[in-house]
């Protein structure tokens, strides 16, 4: 197994150097599809976004969540 693995190390050492800076900050930056969200108008509170959705007759999106954010229950 770990033969394999030093076999292979060379190849993946070359992928590696062989891209720019640029390249990998295109691969990890968020594209501008990923940041939609970031557009949408969000409220403090729910009456808040409630009344401005009576008045503009759209529907009102409600986001919770119960227990810990990263899972830990």
């Amino acid at each position: 197994m770990i033969a394999a693995l030093l076999a292979l190390a060379p190849l993946v050492q070359d992928d590696l150097q062989g891209r720019t800076l640029a390249e990998w900050r295109a691969l990890l930056e968020p594209s501008a599809e990923e940041l939609a969200y970031e557009e949408i108008p969000w409220r403090p509170t729910f009456w808040g976004a409630v009344e401005q959705a009576n008045e503009k007759r759209r529907p009102v999106l409600l986001w919770a969540m119960n227990g810990h954010p990263l899972g830990c229950t």
